[in-house]
């Protein structure tokens, strides 16, 4: 016997049982492949106008811009597939780095329960 469905497992199960409202448009697709070249290009064009000119050979920003220009000429269509991927992870950075930012007054894992030690007055004497 089947449990009872909570309210959003009834709205899940209303959405999949509509027909899909958007109807399937193969000029989208060609567009959508027009507008991810486009895009791919002009990431291109800026990230080897920055590319710097006396850098040596081990130089992180001159070996991204050799493998880059490297993998334009050898497979357009990977290094297509390649900024899509980073551009990707680059926008999933930027949403991490803009959540909120943890309270400073939260007492971290290792000082939960301990008590600062209090200072023994020192005498004369000692």
């Amino acid at each position: 016997m089947r449990p009872e469905r909570g309210p959003l497992g009834r709205i899940a199960d209303e959405l999949a049982a509509r027909p899909s409202s958007y109807p399937v448009l193969p000029v989208l697709d060609e567009f959508q492949k027009i507008w991810s070249r486009m895009r791919t290009e002009s990431q291109l064009r800026q990230s080897l106008q920055e590319a710097p000119e006396n850098a040596g050979p081990l130089n992180s920003s001159a070996l991204v811009h050799r493998s880059i220009a490297m993998m334009r000429d050898l497979s357009p269509g990977y290094l297509q597939h390649f900024v899509s991927y980073v551009d990707d992870l680059s926008s999933l950075e930027q949403l991490g780095h803009s959540g909120p930012a943890a309270p400073r007054d939260v007492p971290q894992a290792a000082t939960i329960g301990k008590r600062p030690r209090a200072k023994k007055a020192r005498t004369r004497g000692e």
